[in-house]
């Protein structure tokens, strides 16, 4: 990938994980490519996942000390694939224990990825191998756990990495420091626990018993004395002063793009939606000064007509699973619904608003959205609206697929988990929480925004990262 921000210069980077990802079902209309264009374009360096600025914190301190028994177990080359394993090896555990440690002070809100799994080790006594994960949850951690959602933004962000994504740098040491400092005597790390003579052959390939009986021994010991990440109460509150003053050098540097959007949102009181908000932006012109302001305009028009499709998408979802007669319905009888109907008549009025949008002849992903707007105009009926709905998921739909028709019926693909698949959006959730948390301005009322896309029940702020895996 080339990153090609203007506050990073230009260069060549992987931001791809070494491992096959997880094929998940969060892409359901195939527009992620145009929801990043505009996330790329508004939070540079961030994800949808990245919304708790206390995890660089945190994230500092573990890269800290596995990056010290990394190397005095050998170290390697960080720029293979068998090197930045053998590196994340020594830092996944303490990822975990952070968790534990959150579970500990009897915290359970917040991004605790893994939580799950943390859960069944504590209940055995912590005694089960690798935090009672299988060998392929293990191994699939590295995508989905707290480093993994935050890998891009330690590699971006200055100060953070060397630019490798692992080794601290000046930043990172210093929030590692206040980490370390914020634990009980007992419970924190020094220089010299890892001087000692180690045999450090003995403990590779078992990590996670090395930093719970060796290195680390003392995490869970009052827990509610340090810091933990952020409960969901808190996501947007001030952090302590030193924590905050730090991350917000590294996040929110005078004219940087992260800042110059946080504060248009800060600034858009009026905005009581989602949707809303993307017009304040789309017609700031102190963004205007930062971004090209026709990359902007379509933004609007892409959201509305995105929000309107998934909450399309999701009604189906809902009536195809709630189906009395058969879990294979007729899509007839699907498009007799009430509900379906209202939900396609929205959908075909945000499509005409998209066709009729101008400023959509420079957006680079126009063709998949544009492809999906005239299927739905051009159909004369409901149940035709639906087709081409289907039609479209199954042709253009990341991931997996959620259902197919067979033979005029609906038939499901995936189980039904009872979690709601979210909108598409464009890292201001992300940005917002973070603006908050560096107390570059109240943000609690742009997340009440946020998480309401003006059709629809308002969606929970939680559904608003991206889908983690169930662990």
């Amino acid at each position: 990938m080339l990153n090609e921000a203007p506050e990073y210069g230009a260069g060549w980077y992987f931001t791809a994980p070494w491992d096959p990802v997880l094929v998940r079902r969060g892409d359901a209309l195939g527009l992620r490519a145009g929801a990043d264009y505009f996330a790329d374009l508004l939070a540079p360096g961030l994800s949808n996942g990245t919304s708790d600025a206390r995890w660089i914190s945190l994230l500092s301190w573990c890269l800290k000390w596995s990056h010290i028994v990394w190397r005095e177990a050998g170290g390697g080359d960080l720029s293979t694939r068998d090197g930045q394993r053998a590196r994340y090896a020594w830092l996944r555990p303490l990822e975990l224990l952070w968790i534990d440690r959150t579970l500990e002070a009897g915290q359970t809100t917040g991004q605790l990825r893994g939580r799950r799994s943390v859960e069944r080790w504590r209940k055995d006594d912590r005694n089960e191998r690798e935090f009672a994960m299988s060998p392929d949850q293990f191994r699939r951690y590295r995508q989905v756990g707290s480093y993994g959602a935050y890998r891009v933004m330690l590699r971006a962000l200055p100060g953070l990495t060397t630019g490798d994504g692992w080794t601290p740098a000046a930043t990172a040491h210093r929030l590692a420091d206040l980490a370390n400092q914020s634990l009980p005597p007992e419970a924190r790390l020094r220089h010299e626990h890892f001087e000692n003579a180690t045999r450090w052959g003995h403990w590779l390939g078992d990590e996670s018993r090395y930093w719970t009986k060796h290195g680390w021994p003392n995490w869970a010991s009052r827990p509610e004395t340090g810091w933990l990440p952020t409960p969901n109460e808190a996501i947007a509150q001030p952090l302590p002063d030193a924590e905050r003053i730090l991350l917000e050098g590294a996040l929110f540097a005078n004219e940087s793009r992260r800042r110059v959007t946080a504060t248009v949102l800060a600034q858009a009181r009026g905005a009581t939606s989602h949707p809303a908000l993307c017009e304040a932006i789309a017609a700031s012109a102190t963004l205007a000064r930062h971004v090209e302001p026709a990359s902007l305009a379509p933004l609007p028009a892409f959201t509305r007509f995105a929000d309107a499709a998934m909450h399309t998408m999701r009604g189906l979802w809902d009536d195809l699973n709630s189906s009395q007669i058969t879990q294979t319905p007729p899509v007839q009888d699907l498009a007799k619904s009430t509900e379906i109907r209202t939900r396609l008549e929205t959908m075909r009025e945000s499509a005409d608003t998209w066709l009729s949008e101008s400023g959509r002849s420079t957006f680079p992903h126009d063709q998949v959205i544009t492809q999906l707007a005239e299927g739905v105009r051009a159909a004369s009926a409901p149940v035709q609206q639906l087709r081409a709905m289907i039609r479209h998921h199954l042709e253009h739909g990341g991931g997996r697929r959620w259902f197919t028709e067979q033979e005029g019926r609906l038939k499901p693909l995936v189980a039904h988990t009872g979690i709601a698949a979210s909108d598409y959006r464009f890292r201001l959730y992300s940005l917002s929480c973070l603006a908050g948390q560096c107390g570059v301005a109240p943000m609690d009322d742009i997340l009440d925004a946020i998480s309401w896309n003006g059709i629809g029940d308002p969606l929970a702020r939680d559904m608003i990262e991206m889908e983690e895996e169930d662990l």
